[in-house]
């Protein structure tokens, strides 16, 4: 650990020294095992030992699967903090993509309001900018987007969801500093089955999942459709927090949402190792956004639209033969919104924005006979463009801008005492090319065009001790470009600054994990310690009375640890997440120096336990989030709050019903200041699963 604790001391040339240094070490040692004679011949099967006793053991067949999924993840990053959380482990009757991630030590969600509601996401108390965002290795995070918004994510499509925290793997795309996020939708083994639920504020949800196999092909296909009045009670403080005496309980005005989501996937394997599959992927939602609490709007609307398509084709590496990769992806995006009236105080708005992202991918690994060495390499494109509406009314369309990346990356790792001791090594190198084109007050244009190369190493350890202890260490170094909000405004609100510079942010962590089985018993426990610097931040400041403009001003420092654990016991098992958190302002000619970052609490646990008799099936989980702050100055704070839910379900061969309650104890608060959440509610479902193989609750197979 004190090894990545002095690491941050280096200043940057010798960092990227070392790095290098290991990169071109590790190289030569992958020429020299690929030299005939290099690498010692396989020994005779005849006096060879057979793994096969050893290695092969009956389980149940849903215990591979998580498995699967947690290697697949692992392999991707070897030594980096990863958590792999699959939906429906909980029983609940509904679950949003946010109820998902807080499962996860280290994540935070920042939720604007209830189930709909503009929520984003913060891994060890990074920005949400910093926060790279996949769905299915395809980036959402984008130059028109650098916060995704996480309830604008297809939640009942999603089979699982992959968190890196501290670093990603690079073949993904643009490292992030804060870590990055991976939605896996429901893959090709999935069941079919129907299911629809309702509940509280007039909330709603449906799904249908069919997949069919024969032969070498594979289908999928799945729809469903969300939606809620969201007209939940909250207190309303009519903008006088310190004077309790005019308070008052209203509901939330235009706070509906509906949305819907399809998804069809077609993969072809005509062999084991080689595979091609496609698919396509659409979301659309219409929502009112109502304001703060204490001045609602009732009429502003938002609709959002994206569909998405992506091709891959994958050759697994072989004994002699390296492995391959070929991606493409094509994504569009329409943003409509409409504020006539000019009830949130930006003008009177009607604005039609289109975004389109395309690009491709190609990796090369080395070949499975490399046993000391495996490297990594590839080389992707991606071209972004944006089509924003006049921002208020009466004005001319702005020309369109665009955002191209040319992006290479390689990464090396050694692997030493059989895997006992894992040493990685990586880089990627992303040029970015701007073209920027806006309209300023009185229909004249400008013109911007820019480039910037973004580089992000990164260096871990990975050593495995006996009785399955295993110590882990990482560093990176990540770098997060402005998105086109940021660089050339909106002519509305928001001043351009086209000479914005991109924030960077360099972090380590170092910790211990556990793994262990005894019979019916399974336990795992992991922890780990973490620091980041950022410097650069971008941050809104005010430009004029009714403007705001994005500056480079900020810098902070975050510390903190995040354990967490798990045991189970035949049909029982509990599950935690702990994290504990320390982010303040670091910049001396700042007022907020030493200031705690807002959305930031000291610490948040998170417990969950499930158990299961026969066709019964209950689960519980608590939330408790430590105290907050709401803006920089830390003048408005929001006390520790426990939020407690559970679910009871009941089988009846291939029917089950869920009830599900939420925050069962009726806190009331806010993660966003004047932005209220929702207090207790309830919930119902009905499923009918079609395949009787997967009858049983998918938390059996975790």
């Amino acid at each position: 650990m004190r090894l990545f604790a002095e690491a941050g001391r280096f200043d940057s040339s010798a960092k990227d020294a070392v790095i290098d240094l290991l990169i071109s070490t590790c190289l030569s040692a992958a020429l020299a095992a690929s030299t005939p004679g290099a690498t010692p011949p396989p020994a005779d099967s005849a006096r060879a030992p057979q793994p096969a006793p050893r290695t092969v053991r009956t389980l149940p067949p849903v215990e591979g699967r998580r498995e699967r999924a947690l290697l697949d993840a692992r392999r991707r990053a070897p030594t980096a903090s990863v958590t792999d959380v699959r939906a429906g482990e909980s029983s609940r009757a509904i679950e949003s993509v946010s109820e998902l991630l807080q499962a996860s030590a280290g994540a935070r969600v920042v939720q604007y309001g209830g189930l709909g509601a503009f929520s984003t996401l913060s891994l060890r108390g990074a920005p949400a900018g910093q926060v790279a965002v996949y769905l299915d290795g395809v980036p959402l995070t984008s130059a028109a987007h650098g916060v995704v918004n996480l309830s604008d994510l297809p939640a009942s499509a999603i089979d699982r969801v992959e968190v890196y925290r501290g670093f990603a793997p690079l073949g993904f795309g643009a490292a992030a500093p804060g870590g990055a996020v991976n939605l896996v939708t429901a893959d090709d083994g999935s069941p079919r089955a129907l299911r629809v639920a309702a509940g509280s504020f007039g909330t709603y949800e449906a799904r249908g999942t069919a997949g069919a196999k024969r032969g070498a092909w594979s289908a999928l296909a799945h729809a469903g459709a969300q939606g809620s009045e969201g007209d939940f009670e909250f207190r309303d403080d009519n903008g006088t927090p310190l004077n309790p005496d005019d308070d008052e309980t209203v509901p939330r005005l235009n706070n509906r949402f509906d949305a819907a989501n399809t998804l069809a996937r077609v993969a072809w394997s005509p062999r084991e190792g080689v595979r091609l599959s496609a698919r396509g992927e659409g979301f659309r939602k219409a929502q009112g956004i109502p304001g703060l609490g204490a001045v609602q709007a009732p009429h502003p609307r938002l609709a959002f639209t994206r569909t998405l398509g992506a091709l891959e084709a994958a050759l697994a590496p072989e004994a002699r033969l390296p492995g391959a990769t070929l991606r493409a992806h094509a994504q569009r995006e329409r943003t409509r919104f409409t504020d006539t009236e000019g009830e949130l105080g930006l003008g009177r708005q009607d604005t039609d924005a289109r975004f389109a992202d395309r690009g491709a991918g190609f990796d090369l690994a080395t070949p499975t006979a490399w046993r000391r060495v495996s490297a990594v390499a590839g080389a992707a494109w991606r071209h972004e463009t944006a089509e924003p509406a006049a921002p208020t009314l009466g004005q001319p369309l702005p020309p369109q801008t665009r955002r191209e990346t040319r992006a290479a990356h390689a990464g090396v790792q050694l692997h030493f005492a059989d895997d006992v001791v894992l040493l990685h090594a990586a880089r990627r190198w992303d040029h970015q090319s701007d073209r920027l084109r806006a309209t300023v007050v009185g229909g004249v244009p400008y013109a911007l065009d820019a480039t910037r190369v973004l580089n992000a190493p990164q260096v871990g350890a990975r050593v495995r001790l006996p009785w399955r202890f295993a110590l882990r260490g990482n560093w990176t170094r990540a770098g997060r470009a402005p998105e086109f909000l940021e660089l050339f405004g909106d002519q509305a609100v928001v001043q351009a600054n086209p000479k914005l510079r991109s924030e960077r942010g360099e972090s380590w962590d170092a910790g211990a994990e556990w793994r262990g089985r005894r019979g019916a018993w399974v336990a795992a426990a992991e922890y780990a310690h973490f620091e980041s610097r950022t410097h650069d931040l971008i941050a809104w400041v005010s430009a004029s009375q009714r403007t705001v403009r994005a500056t480079n001003i900020a810098r902070a420092r975050t510390s903190g640890d995040e354990a967490s654990a798990r045991l189970a016991w035949r049909a029982l098992s509990l599950s935690a997440a702990f994290t504990w958190l320390d982010a303040r302002q670091d910049d001396r000619t700042s007022i907020y120096f030493g200031r705690r970052l807002p959305q930031r609490p000291e610490y948040q646990r998170y417990a969950r336990a499930d158990v299961r008799r026969g066709g019964w099936s209950a689960s519980a989980d608590v939330l408790v989030l430590g105290e907050d702050f709401l803006d920089p100055i830390n003048f408005r704070s929001v006390p520790e709050r426990t939020l407690v839910g559970a679910s009871l379900s009941r089988a009846w061969g291939r029917l089950r019903l869920t009830l599900e309650g939420k925050n069962l104890s009726d806190a009331r608060a806010q993660d966003v200041g004047g932005y209220p959440l929702p207090g207790r509610s309830a919930f119902a479902s009905c499923e009918w699963r079609f395949d009787p193989r997967h009858d049983t609750p998918r938390s059996h197979r975790s």
